[in-house]
């Protein structure tokens, strides 16, 4: 302990007999001299600098889709607006850009984004369960038409899902996504 302080402190004399160096002490009065002699162009620069990350910061929010998201979560929780309805739409638009590509990815991820649209859909239409599963129990007939249709679409997502051998053919696919497609107009979230 003591050999640890009598280092340090003998470290702390070497720093301050730099630091006292003439040679030293002219740079630093060189460099305070060149720092306020140009103290309005550093000013110009820093704002120059700021101005340019803050309009990176805003694009990469509006190209990322980031603030869209935020602001339709204050419309959806603040405004009480139709907004879950345009959601919805943008979100089947998407799924149907991956069935029209067709490749066997495409068509899987279609299959899964329509369920997991189905089942925000059922969430915020009041029904309660953790999972679609447990949401399409609670469900009668008369609260969704379609509710035997739907449980089929359900469960060949789930053998997509936790079946690694399950070869999904393009009828299938086409078959599950109309059945979604059916429970969310009747859901009123597609026109």
């Amino acid at each position: 302990m003591i050999t640890a302080t009598s280092s340090l402190l003998g470290s702390l004399a070497q720093v301050s007999q730099i630091l006292n160096n003439p040679q030293v002490q002219e740079i630093e009065q060189k460099s305070a001299a060149f720092y306020f002699s140009n103290l309005d162009l550093l000013k110009v620069a820093s704002i120059l600098i700021s101005a340019f990350f803050v309009a990176a910061t805003i694009i990469f929010m509006i190209k990322t889709g980031w603030l869209a998201l935020r602001i339709d979560r204050v419309r959806d929780t603040v405004l009480k607006s139709d907004m879950p309805k345009k959601r919805s739409l943008k979100a089947w638009q998407n799924i149907k850009k991956h069935l029209f590509v067709g490749s066997d990815t495409e068509l899987k991820l279609a299959l899964l984004e329509s369920d997991k649209l189905l089942d925000n859909a059922l969430r915020l239409s009041g029904f309660q369960g953790k999972t679609l599963g447990d949401k399409l129990q609670e469900i009668s007939p008369e609260e969704l038409p379609h509710i035997e249709e739907v449980w089929e679409a359900h469960k060949l997502r789930n053998k997509l899902v936790h079946e690694t051998n399950f070869k999904l053919n393009r009828n299938t696919a086409e078959r599950a996504l109309a059945i979604y497609e059916e429970a969310l107009r009747d859901l009123g979230l597609l026109d």
